[in-house]
Order: structure tokens, then C-alpha cells, then sequence
């Protein structure tokens, strides 16, 4: 049995279709230390909330957060996040709740970061990866990624996923540097600062549940990436005037 303990984030909204089936999937992964917070805010507005209120009172390795104050995805996740550290957890692995990542796939990150591996991407486009959905989310998320290598020289096969899992000091630091992205960007942002970390891919199949991509979404990405570039720029050649002295 290991001694690390995980903590699974899930940001949750409108979800009661699946969540008993979705938290006993995550669960048969656990080991008795190990905690999956439930984040839930205004937006979910059917029975979710009270489903999750019943796992808890039946498993307390189920917590639920409520988290009104939230104004967009990025708020749920930074909000797990804080609740997973303060939870003493060892490594913190986020993931959605509606399938379109396996609980299944929950041991290929436990393996990687008993491995020693400070941060574990889930890569959809690497071997052994498998996206199943519509060809515009494909398109979407392909070419964020090709997007991310051509402008900061990223070296991951995928920049978009956001089944991940960190070590406790490795999302420190995430949680203390923040992102500028107010929407799913955000998940870029932070695998581009986190290729200074020991990170290693681990392939996963992502289902897509929409072909919907929101225009704010890729206006956001659009103009985060551009700054993301100019920083990196930057940094590069601060190095390379380091370099020279």
C-alpha cells in the first residue's frame, strides 16, 4: 500500500446524471488516506449538490466545497487546489466529472508520480493517447497545442488536457504564481510554466461531451498565448545575456 496521499479536484456543475457512478469509479481507485473534493458553485443548479452531500455522509473520503463566490472555471480549480493542500495531500490529480476522463485511468498517475515524476500530463496525442468526440473540439485542442510549440517551444505532445496531477510542492507553486487565463487556457498556462519541474506524459483517452467551443474561450486563449509568447521571449533573452556575463 502506498503512503502518498492523493486528492482528486473535481469542479463540478449540473451533474446528477452521473456523479454517483462517476465518485464510485474515483473511489475504487483509493486507497483509506486518499480525498476527492467535489468544488460546486452557482452554476449547478440541479440535484448535484445534494448527491454529493449524501456520498459524503456515507464516505468521508467524499468532500463537497461549496464555493459561491467562484466567476469562472478557473476560480473552481484554484479553490480545489487550496482545499487539496490544506488537506495535507501528497499529490493532487484534477480531472472532470462528466467522463470525458476515466477514473480508470486514475493509476497511470499514480504510477508516474511513485516514478518520481513532479507533474503527470495527461496527453491525449501522444502514443498510446485517443481522442473520441466531434473533429472541431479535435481541431481545437490539436492546434492550441501546435500553437503552444510554435510560439514558446513547448516540448508536451498535448498543451490542452486537464487530467493532471502535481506534487504537493509542485502546485504550491502553481497556486502561488496564479494564471491570467479566466477560462480553460489556463490549463496551457500552467503546463508551460511546469516544463521547469520534473514532468513526464501519461497517455489517457478523452471523450467530448460538446463540440462547442465559446468564442470568450477562444478569445481568452488567443490573447493569453500572445502574452505568454512575449514572456517567454523575454526570459530567453535575459538568459542569454546571463549566459554571455
Amino acid at each position: 500500500m502506498r503512503s502518498a496521499r492523493l486528492g482528486v479536484i473535481v469542479p463540478l456543475a449540473n451533474e446528477e446524471e452521473q456523479i454517483a457512478r462517476f465518485l464510485e469509479g474515483v473511489l475504487a481507485q483509493f486507497g483509506p488516506g486518499d480525498r476527492v473534493w467535489c468544488v460546486l458553485d452557482n452554476v449547478s443548479r440541479d440535484d448535484t449538490r445534494s448527491l454529493v452531500e449524501q456520498a459524503s455522509a456515507r464516505d468521508a473520503r467524499v468532500q463537497l466545497v461549496w464555493a459561491p463566490e467562484n466567476r469562472c472555471v478557473v476560480d473552481a480549480y484554484f479553490r480545489g487546489y487550496r482545499e487539496a493542500l490544506a488537506g495535507g495531500m501528497d499529490w493532487i490529480l484534477e480531472m472532470d466529472a462528466g467522463f470525458s476522463h476515466d477514473p480508470l485511468q486514475i493509476p497511470r498517475f499514480i504510477a508516474a508520480m511513485e516514478a518520481g515524476a513532479d507533474f503527470a500530463a495527461g496527453s491525449r496525442f501522444m502514443p498510446g493517447g485517443r481522442y473520441v468526440g466531434p473533429w472541431s473540439r479535435y481541431l481545437f485542442s490539436r492546434g492550441g497545442t501546435l500553437l503552444a510549440w510554435l510560439l514558446l517551444d513547448s516540448k508536451m505532445h498535448d498543451m490542452t488536457s486537464g487530467f493532471e496531477c502535481f506534487t504537493r510542492a509542485t502546485l504550491e507553486q502553481v497556486v502561488a504564481r496564479g494564471v491570467w487565463s479566466r477560462a480553460h487556457f489556463f490549463q496551457t498556462e500552467i503546463r508551460h510554466y511546469l516544463h521547469r519541474v520534473r514532468w513526464v506524459e501519461v497517455p489517457i483517452t478523452y471523450s467530448s461531451p460538446s463540440s462547442v467551443v465559446g468564442s470568450a474561450s477562444l478569445g481568452d486563449a488567443f490573447r493569453n498565448l500572445w502574452r505568454l509568447r512575449q514572456l517567454h521571449k523575454s526570459e530567453r533573452r535575459q538568459a542569454r545575456a546571463a549566459a554571455r556575463n
